[in-house]
Order: C-alpha cells, then sequence, then structure tokens
C-alpha cells in the first residue's frame, strides 16, 4: 500500500516551475510592458484631448440654444492663459473685460405672472470649466467688429446672438503628443464641429510645442 501511495506523488522535477523558467515569465511580461505603455499613453492623451474638444463643442452648442430659447445674447469666455471656459451673457458679460465674467450668474428671469423662473443656465453660468490634463488651448481665431484676430495667451470670447448666429472662430486644442484638433464655429448658423489636424497643418500654422 505505501509502495503505490508512493508512485502517485510526483517528484520535484514533474510538477512546478523552476527559479528559471519564473525569471523568463517575469523577463518576457517586462517586454511586453515596455513596449506597450507608449502606446497605452498616447492613447490616454488622445483621449483627453477629444473629450476636452466635445466638451467645448457642447457648451457652445448650449450657449447658441440658450441665445435662441431666451431671446438674449450668449457667450462662451476662453481664458487661453488657463486653459479653461466658461458661459456667459450679454447680462454677464463686459467686452472691455471678458475674464471677469467668470464667477458671475445669471439672475432668474420672471415670467408675465409673476413667478419666478430659474435659467436653464443657473447651475454653469459663469463657472470656469478646465480642459482635461495635459490638454492646452494651442490658439483661438475669432472675428471682432470685421477683424480676423489670434490669441495664444489672454482672454477672448465667441458670442452667439438670438437668431442663432456667431462669428467664424476656432479653436486650437493640443495635447502634450502634438496633436491637434479644432472646435469650428461658422458664422452663419452658429454651430460647432471638431476637425483633427494633419501635421502639415500644424506645421503651417505655427501651432507646434514650441509655442
Amino acid at each position: 500500500m505505501f509502495k503505490n501511495l508512493r508512485n502517485r506523488i510526483p517528484s520535484s522535477s514533474e510538477d512546478g516551475f523552476s527559479l528559471m523558467e519564473i525569471m523568463l515569465v517575469f523577463a518576457i511580461i517586462a517586454v511586453l510592458s515596455s513596449i506597450s505603455m507608449p502606446a497605452m499613453r498616447g492613447f490616454a492623451a488622445s483621449r483627453r484631448l477629444t473629450t476636452s474638444a466635445h466638451a467645448i463643442a457642447d457648451t457652445l452648442a448650449f450657449a447658441r440654444d440658450m441665445a435662441i430659447t431666451e431671446r438674449t445674447t450668449h457667450l462662451v469666455v476662453f481664458d487661453v492663459s488657463s486653459n479653461r471656459y466658461w458661459l456667459a451673457s450679454s447680462e454677464t458679460f463686459d467686452t472691455q473685460n471678458p475674464i471677469a465674467s467668470a464667477g458671475r450668474t445669471a439672475s432668474p428671469t420672471t415670467s408675465t405672472g409673476g413667478q419666478v423662473m430659474v435659467s436653464r443656465t443657473g447651475g454653469i453660468m459663469g463657472i470656469p470649466q478646465p480642459l482635461n490634463q495635459g490638454v492646452t488651448i494651442a490658439a483661438l481665431v475669432t472675428t471682432h467688429n470685421g477683424v480676423i484676430q489670434q490669441i495664444t495667451s489672454g482672454a477672448d470670447y465667441v458670442y452667439f446672438s438670438p437668431t442663432s448666429t456667431s462669428v467664424d472662430t476656432i479653436v486650437y486644442l493640443r495635447n502634450v503628443k502634438g496633436t491637434v484638433l479644432a472646435v469650428v464655429v461658422e458664422a452663419s448658423t452658429g454651430r460647432a464641429s471638431i476637425e483633427q489636424m494633419t501635421p502639415e497643418q500644424i506645421q503651417t500654422l505655427g501651432l507646434g510645442n514650441d509655442l
């Protein structure tokens, strides 16, 4: 009986892994990790850039919608130096000092019956929204009084009229990998879209990381 039991017990040479085999597995894992990590970081950077671009486009669309709904000019202010943006209205905005509208909220509107109505913008008006980590505003191109302006620092704005019109505007966003997305506002409709900039366009526009 003991002889049969001994026959069932595997020897150390028949089961388990040797130290050399374990070290080889860890070496393979390390190599694969070193190969995949740059790609993962690149994907994360691209994802943060795309998310920021869509957030800005959504805010621009909301400003346009509110301008039409409330029959009052609404604006989106961009603090290029601090990489943030926020919603403003004609009631809270000073064209001579755009950045001063940060923190200013809209007052409730009153209907004809005397009932106080809370605006849909109450929770976000004047509240600065930062861009995702590693994403910056490379440049803002817009038009004021027929003059095209491009800024890479300071603050500027995009307005939307009650008739849904705006001005031709481009917000260039750049991530740490040098990828650039453009959020474009069409003047005649006030609608915003997102475009991917090619390396050639980035170089022509001077939007590289050396800005």
